[in-house]
């Protein structure tokens, strides 16, 4: 009986697949890592109120002027076991492709001792690859590749001698390939788009041992993407979503704590928060048209570093969010299976007498899942997902 209803529900699993396009892949936290740059992925994220190197442009463009004459570069190494309990049977949707570089990339100039620009380079998106054999609700072989890279332009300038403000300029692009939905007739292929977006940012010294930092980030714009214009909604626009978050840091001694909250408005990019497959109420492609069903999300990031001489500095966190993903948008998670949220993480640098730097970082996401109900094919669909991450940076600083 089940596997009739999924059959004579053939045009609604056409909706749902047109759906299952706009973050096919995700990192850690929907679409976004836990953090931007070594250092800060090290400490779970925490970073809007404590800059420790070029790449904080990506979060606070406030802090790049607290940062001096450097220049960052790395690479973060994703291994996702993904994938969907479909109707009892567990699909692996890790079987072909599990293993992704994420590069970044930051430069920092001082204009003077209270101005600075600079760029900061990160990659957001892995994928799925279920196996060629694989057959969930009627969708053969599926699998897709989303990335995404944001570069923020950024100018920091210290209003006084401690409290700065920043503004950046979010440049995107987006690369999105899927494969396996021409077994439900609808069309596979690549596109990409560009958009672009802002960021501004605060960074305060209230006192010798106590920082705050702020940042408000307007959604990425995008372009359409037209070979995806009658499956994504608003006609094939995948924007990135908005964020504004606040972070506070301690320090004493060889010691520093932070703590960051961010809020980020999933529900506001219609690809991602428009109901899913039984629930949507347009067309494919349409301002109303099936999305993900994705709520909105806040994430707590706690961290600490210890000096533990001039060469060594050692780092802990723990990140955690709400889930984004509804059990009655199950089907359409089976390629975009973002049920982790909660991250567990380590990292370290060495100074080299030089002055320059290298680090590292390890983040464990817990693998999760989040049950299907609601009606058929949702009720069928029980998506999962759990990462390591692991990343490592050069610093060279003048």
């Amino acid at each position: 009986m089940t596997t009739l209803k999924i059959k004579k529900s053939g045009s609604l699993l056409a909706l749902g697949v047109s759906c299952l396009v706009p973050c096919l892949a995700q990192a850690t936290q929907g679409i976004f890592p836990h953090g931007y740059g070594v250092k800060s992925e090290g400490m779970g994220g925490v970073v809007l109120a404590l800059p420790q190197d070029s790449l904080v442009g990506a979060s606070n463009p406030a802090g790049m002027v607290h940062v001096g004459e450097r220049l960052d570069a790395g690479v973060a190494l994703l291994k996702a076991d993904n994938g969907t309990v479909f109707n009892g049977q567990d699909m692996n949707g890790s079987s072909r492709r599990s293993l992704y570089a994420i590069p970044q990339f930051g430069f920092n100039h001082m204009l003077d001792e209270n101005r600075s620009v600079g760029v900061s380079i990160v990659g957001n998106g892995v994928g799925t690859g279920y196996s060629k054999r694989s057959n969930i609700g009627g969708l053969v072989g599926g699998g897709a590749k989303f990335q995404a890279m944001v570069s923020t332009l950024s100018y920091s300038h210290k209003v006084t001698e401690k409290h700065s403000v920043g503004l950046g300029l979010m440049l995107l692009h987006q690369r999105l390939e899927i494969e396996g939905t021409s077994s439900l007739g609808l069309p596979e292929g690549k596109d990409s788009a560009y958009g672009a977006g802002l960021r501004i940012g605060y960074h305060g010294q209230l006192s010798e041992n106590f920082s705050i930092g702020a940042s408000l980030a307007s959604q990425g714009y995008m372009q359409r993407m037209n070979k995806f214009k009658r499956l994504l909604a608003e006609g094939g626009r995948l924007n990135k979503p908005a964020t504004a978050g606040v972070g506070v840091a301690y320090k004493q001694g060889n010691w520093v704590v932070g703590v960051d909250v961010q809020h980020i408005w999933w529900c506001q990019v219609r690809s991602l928060g428009n109901k899913g497959v039984s629930r949507a109420s347009g067309a494919p492609g349409s301002s109303n048209g099936p999305g993900f069903g994705w709520k909105n999300q806040t994430v707590y990031r706690l961290g600490a570093a210890w000096d533990v001489s001039d060469r060594w500095t050692v780092r802990a966190g723990y990140n955690r969010g709400n889930s984004i993903l509804d059990g009655r948008d199950g089907f359409l998670a089976s390629l975009a299976p973002a049920a982790n949220h909660v991250h567990v993480t380590a990292g370290f640098t060495y100074r080299l007498a030089s002055g320059n730097e290298m680090s590292m970082a390890y983040a464990r996401s817990f693998k999760n899942k989040t049950s299907g109900k609601g009606q058929a094919p949702d009720s069928l669909s029980s998506p999962y997902m759990g990462q390591h991450w692991l990343s490592f940076s050069y610093g060279v600083t003048w």
